[in-house]
This record gives C-alpha cells, structure tokens and sequence, in this order.
C-alpha cells in the first residue's frame, strides 16, 4: 500500500512541490461527489453566498454520473478559494470535494535509430545487452491474445489524448450496439452515439487526431503475424480510445473518461457479456508531476472504483529523475492495489535517465525508451518515456487473461476484484530482477512477458516445470479462492523439506512432509479444507537446510 500520508507531510517541507501542486490547478473549477444526483439544487443554493459574498458556485458539467461527481464553477477573484473549499467539504450532501487540475503527458519523441523492436526481443545489437527485454517471443508461444478461455472479448483502454483510428495495423473497438449519430443511447449504457469510444471533453466519440495515443496503442496491440508494420503485445486484442481533450487537458476529463471504463465493464458484468465491453485494463500515460495524492482524493479513488469491477490501471510515472515517494507524482502516488506504476528502461536493463523511481510507489519498469510503435498516417516512429514503457504492462494484463484457463475464469468472473490483484501479484512476481530497479521500486525488477502469462498458466497446474533457479519454489496454489473444499499446491524442493500452513496468527493447520524420493520433483499437494474458515492464511515452504519460501493466500 503507498503512504499518501508521508506524502502529505513532504509537501509542506518542499516549497517547490507546493508551488508546483498549485500550478497545476485550474482557477475556479471545482470537483464535487455528491451523496445523490437530487441534491444539486440543494448544494447550489446553499454554496450561493460565503461570508456575506456571491460564490457564482454553479453546475458546469456532469463528470461521473453513476458515481455522482460534477464539476462545478465558482468566482475564485471574489472568494478565497481554499476557505471556501474548506466549507464545500462540511456540506453532509457532499462526500469529497477538491480542485480540477491541468494534466500532461508523459512522453518525448525520439528517432534514434535503435533496433525497431528491441523491447520484445533484444539480441545485443545497437549497444543493448542481449535478454534486456520482455521475452515476448516465448510468451506468443503460449498466447497471442484477443479471446479468454470462455470466448469473452479481452478490451484494454487507453485513455489519452488523440488517436488514428484509420490506421491499418491497429484493432480499435467499436461498440456495435451503438446507432451512430441518432442522438440516442441504443445500448443503455448511459452515453450517446459512443461507437468509437469517448471524448471526455466533447462527450461525443469524435476523438482529435494525434501520435501519442496511437503509438500508446501500438505496443499495446499492433497486429501480430499479418505481414504489416509491427507487433504489439498482443496480436489481436481491441483497444478502447478514449480522449481526454487535448494535451494539456483537465483532472475532470481523465476522471469522466476512467468513469466511461468503469460504466462499460460494469455494464458487461451485470448482462454476463451481452453489453458493455470486457475491459481488463486501464493505461494512463499522463499526469501531474510533483503533485500530492492528498489532493486528488477523485482522480485516486477511481483506480478502487475499477478495480472492485475487474479492471487493473497502469500509469506512467514522470519523466523525471527523482524520487516520487519523496516528491509526489499522480497518479503513480496514488494509494490503490488495483493501480500499477511504471518507470522506463533502456536496452540495457538500466533506469532512463529522465523517469522517476520510488521503492515505494513504483511498481516496476518496462522498456520504454526507443521503442518502434505506429503513429499518425499509417506511419511508425521512434518514442521514448514512461508512456511507451506503460502499455507494455497494460497489455501484458490482457494477455496474461487470454492465457488463463476455464477455472481461473470462473473465479475471476466470480470475484473480479480479487482475482485482479492475483493477476498484479502474479505480474509482479515475474519480472526479471535486474540491479537498476533494486531498492528504487516495488518489484525490484523489469517486466517480463512470458513469465507473467506463464505465472497464469499455472494457475490450473499447467506449465510448471521449474527452471534451473527455482528448484526450490512454491509454484502455484489453485484455486484460489476455493470453490470446493480443497486446494492443489505445486511445490519442487532440491532438499528434504516440509509444508506448513499456518494462519495469520501462526497456528499450524497442517504439515505435509516431502521425502528425499521426491527431491527435485514437482510435486502438487491436493489438500481438502473442509474445516478452514474464510480468511488469509501463509504457506510455507520449509527445507532442512533452513532455506524458506512462505507465500500468502486468501480462502
């Protein structure tokens, strides 16, 4: 979990974070959550007046309808804006209030020519370090994406400023329930004429026209394997464009456009799949640099709202050489478990020069810089940023879910929010430990592709020989949750050792031997739980040479 409290207490200790953090605000909007939509006539009168003053407090647009959030205006000349907002906050019809905000992408073109597609796989050319990548190539063995297990058509989001919708290597979502341009909202999900996507701004699906967004969406899923341009993580996974303005746009637009992701994969939760879209993940290739989570407590709180319905964001800290535990950054700062945070690497396994870092609130790197990916106009180009290095994550959420089997779907689809953290966790667990990212973010590592869809193969008992330097490893427990009365763990040991669970307050539940016959062995322990209650519980590998793994479950 991040601090945002020890956030809080740098800010004040950090002029040029405070003077940065007001910079970013946008005079006179302000960000309101309201307890119900039938209490805006109610807060807007009674917000009228402040100290004998007129406010102009007053309903600008609506932001979030099925979380009630509104942007409202107010006359910051008149008024002292912190007081006032002070007051806004005590109204009992008002959950959270706080200021919009300026936002800004993370991302600075480059055309130096390194290897087009080192980033999948690296063979040492053009001064990289050969294995300095994804391992993409071993993990298109395994999956290639598009579909789950059960037919459900696997979406990612990106939600940034423009995108080439004609461009001929790209997989766009459309929303084929939707009318175009009868002014109607055919499919009930509360937007109108959405068949592109969504503009936050213009609340229409006429998205601007730009390369960021494309190239975002390039690494994400450029078509595999069709003779053409590039691949991208996925050979055919659906992209999702949503706009959020213009480069430089506003906190309320990012948090109607997350509220756009939330709507529609709620939606396909509740029709089992007849409506809505099957989105799995978020990427945020913006935000606020130096800014303080405290103060974004609408933009923050969306990663949960997203999370509880089945969707992992991943978000692009700042393109600068600094500490974001110390100095603040959002949205990578924000405290959610449903929010991945993501620095940029070279080929070399290195930090880029220019991206934060954080032991803390970065959860791991990617590769991002002088990565190959398409852009306007059908066209490819050299990027480089934390907003090249994020999609490889977004995206390696959606395959890992199209390798998933029948009994990982099952679960997932009964308890999305959960079985959304199990695919972080697993995420983050394989990356590939590398000295640059060692005590400077949460992993310790850089993302590793295969290894992530493989950590999800094994799941159901698939794929799990060990390799030379896991001989002694708890591979995987499944299911989990448990919809029976047991569990399978897969375990291998290269000495005599033994398994224990144990709750969370060290009672031994059971101990299983494993003999010298089975040394070396993978090994899958099926275990019936009748009498455990529901809760978390530690299983832990325990050898005779004193070496132990423990790991965490929840029944």
């Amino acid at each position: 979990m991040k601090n945002i409290f020890s956030l809080f207490i740098l800010l004040f200790v950090c002029n040029s974070v405070l003077f940065a953090q007001t910079a970013t605000i946008l005079k006179g909007n302000m960000l309101v959550m309201l307890q119900e939509e039938k209490d805006i006539p109610s807060i807007t009168r009674e917000l009228s007046y402040f100290n004998g003053l007129k406010t102009g407090f007053q309903l600008q647009r609506v932001v979030s309808k099925s979380m009630h959030i509104y942007l409202f205006t107010f006359d910051f000349l008149t008024i002292n804006k912190d007081a006032f907002l002070s007051i806004v906050r005590q109204n009992p019809l008002i959950k959270i209030a706080q200021f919009d905000h300026t936002i800004q992408p993370r991302a600075t073109p480059n055309d130096t020519e390194f290897n087009y597609l080192w980033n999948m796989q690296n063979t040492g050319s053009n001064n990289g370090i050969a294995g300095a990548d994804i391992d993409a190539l071993k993990a298109w063995d395994i999956a290639t994406g598009g579909l789950t297990v059960d037919g459900d058509t696997i979406v990612v989001a990106v939600i940034d400023y423009g995108f080439y919708l004609a461009h001929t290597d790209l997989n766009y979502w459309k929303n084929y329930q939707e009318i175009p341009l009868n002014g109607i909202d055919d499919d009930g999900n509360g937007y109108i004429d959405d068949v592109n996507g969504w503009n936050a701004l213009t609340n229409t699906d006429s998205l601007p026209i730009e390369n960021h967004g494309t190239h975002v969406c390039g690494i994400i899923g450029a078509r595999g394997n069709n003779g053409v341009g590039i691949s991208g993580v996925n050979w055919n996974v659906k992209i999702m464009p949503i706009s959020y303005g213009s480069g430089f746009g506003l906190e309320s637009n990012a948090i109607a456009a997350y509220s756009y992701v939330k709507d529609q994969r709620q939606l396909y939760n509740k029709s089992n799949g007849t409506k809505g879209a099957f989105i799995v993940s978020t990427n945020s290739s913006f935000g606020i640099d130096t800014a303080n989570a405290i103060y974004h407590p609408l933009w923050c709180a969306m990663y949960d709202s997203l999370g509880k319905v089945g969707v992992l964001s991943a978000a692009a800290t700042k393109n600068l050489d600094v500490n974001v535990d110390n100095v603040g950054d959002v949205p990578t700062s924000c405290a959610s478990n449903w929010l991945i945070s993501v620095t940029n690497t070279n080929n070399q396994d290195e930090k880029f020069a220019n991206a934060g870092y954080g032991k803390k609130s970065i959860d791991l790197a990617a590769p991002g810089t002088s990565i190959f990916s398409t852009v306007s106009g059908n066209g490819y180009n050299f990027f480089s940023g934390t907003s090249m290095a994020t999609p490889h994550v977004s995206g390696t959420v959606a395959l890992m879910l199209s390798a998933a089997c029948s009994n990982f779907m099952k679960a997932y689809k009964a308890d999305p929010a959960m079985m959304s953290l199990v695919i972080k966790d697993s995420l983050l667990k394989a990356v590939d430990v590398i000295p640059s990212m060692q005590g400077i973010t949460v992993s310790g590592g850089r993302l590793n592709l295969y290894k992530s869809v493989r950590s999800i193969k094994n799941y159901c008992g698939e794929n799990t020989l060990p390799t030379s330097d896991n001989f002694f490893d708890i591979i995987t427990v499944y299911p989990v949750p448990t919809f029976g009365n047991g569990i399978t763990i897969d375990y291998t040991s290269d000495v005599e050792a033994e398994l224990d669970i144990t709750s969370v307050l060290g009672q031994e539940i059971l101990k299983i031997p494993c003999t010298s016959s089975t040394i070396g062995i993978i090994q899958h322990a099926q275990i019936e739980l009748p009498a455990i209650s529901k809760g978390v519980y530690f299983i832990q590998l325990r050898a005779s040479n004193k070496k132990t793994k423990t790991i965490k479950i929840i029944l």
